[in-house]
């Protein structure tokens, strides 16, 4: 599916993103806030991910006057598969040539991944046209799980993989020995890419020490640019109005987002339940959040109904709307700790958006993590119950009211 939207002027710039707006993802709306932040007009190419993801339209409002084209290449909806990937890379190659000849030719090209036929698309695109200029970004590392084991998905042989071996080679460094895809992803913008967007130094850091290539390494560091995810700015928080009925007594804290294994509420938890009952009576901890069976489950089993809400999940421009009507926005570290991971790489994108809001963050920070480093209003270790009821015990008594309301 191609679709034309008002932009101004013609697009030099074409992004590649696998997942981009209107579905509903983390690495979409990044890749739409870099378009925003960049400002100049672009055709996107995507993947049609309706079968995988939802969709939100006030998505389109981040950058959507900006973008000239849109494409939605039809190929099978997989975020590991080989095959998936390589349908992604012939189909969008095609498109993206198609409308390299109509005009002037493309002068840039950006790609990010988290997701990584991203990149792989990209890379042969610039094997194709060596002038343009490749931007690629990086959410996380991609060769490495949460855990630090190492992410595996094979690579099969092919016209693919042999032109990309040999792009690798036409630049000097030699390609992957294994047939591991993620390997591969990593490797081709290494080698190809005229600048490497890391969001934080760590994550930076913890790719780089991977690689063995001395060479390589050098060129990476030349061509890497730290850029944390961005911030919207002020105008979107006012775009929605959607309902919420607040307490104007009651100092109101809000978290939005999904849960993992590696970041979950039961310190939050234990900490409210932890607090004397005069200071808990004045806190109301709201919760967004798409599966809420298990938290529900938590909150009954520690009798915290009355001053914790669970509610689904909200559009993009609400949840921007609702920051600004919350006390205090909670956002928790992802937990490396005993895991195989020599440094914790992951700085939560949610932390941009709460940043834009104007209110009190309170960072559950891991040491170490790219969030420790910054300066929140509130901030306790994770997994650190006491530290998190001293958190919520200023908060309850330092505020008299939510935001504004």
């Amino acid at each position: 599916m191609s679709t034309t939207v008002p932009a101004p002027g013609v697009a030099r710039d074409l992004v590649v993103a696998y997942c981009y707006p209107p579905y509903v993802d983390t690495s979409a709306i990044v890749a739409a806030k870099r378009v925003r932040e960049h400002g100049r007009p672009v055709d996107v190419l995507q993947n049609a991910l309706g079968s995988l993801r939802r969709t939100d339209p006030g998505l389109e409002r981040i950058a959507g006057d900006l973008v000239v084209r849109r494409h939605e290449v039809p190929s099978r909806s997989h975020f590991a598969s080989w095959g998936a990937m390589s349908r992604f890379v012939e189909l969008g190659l095609q498109q993206a040539l198609a409308w390299d000849r109509e005009g002037e030719g493309y002068e840039r090209v950006y790609s990010r991944a988290q997701f990584v036929a991203s990149h792989l698309l990209a890379a042969r695109l610039v094997l194709q046209r060596p002038d343009l200029r490749w931007t690629a970004e990086f959410s996380d590392p991609l060769s490495l799980d949460v855990t630090g084991a190492t992410r595996r998905s094979a690579a099969g042989e092919g016209v693919l993989l042999r032109r990309l071996a040999e792009g690798v080679r036409a630049a000097g460094f030699e390609p992957p020995t294994s047939n591991n895809a993620f390997e591969w992803v990593e490797v081709l913008p290494y080698a190809l890419a005229h600048e490497l967007v890391f969001t934080n130094e760590r994550q930076r850091d913890l790719m780089v020490s991977r690689v063995a290539d001395e060479r390589l390494r050098a060129r990476i560091l030349e061509r890497a640019t730290v850029s944390p995810h961005p911030t919207l700015p002020r105008e979107f928080y006012a775009m929605a109005s959607p309902e919420l009925e607040l307490e104007p007594d009651r100092v109101h804290l809000g978290y939005f987002g999904n849960f993992y294994a590696s970041r979950g509420m039961e310190t939050v938890l234990d900490a409210l339940r932890g607090l004397p009952d005069a200071l808990r009576d004045r806190l109301v901890l709201h919760v967004f959040a798409g599966s809420r069976k298990e938290l529900d489950a938590q909150v009954r089993e520690r009798g915290l109904g009355r001053w914790v809400r669970t509610r689904p999940f909200v559009g993009y421009l609400d949840f921007l709307a609702l920051s600004t009507r919350m006390d205090v926005l909670l956002v928790n570290d992802a937990v490396t700790r005993g895991t195989d991971l020599q440094v914790n790489p992951y700085l939560p994108s949610k932390l941009s958006d709460y940043l834009g809001s104007g209110r009190p963050v309170w960072g559950i920070v891991e040491e170490g993590s790219p969030m420790s480093t910054l300066d929140l209003a509130h901030r306790s270790p994770v997994g650190h119950v006491t530290a998190a009821v001293q958190v919520l015990a200023r908060i309850a008594a330092g505020a008299s009211g939510a935001a504004g309301r």
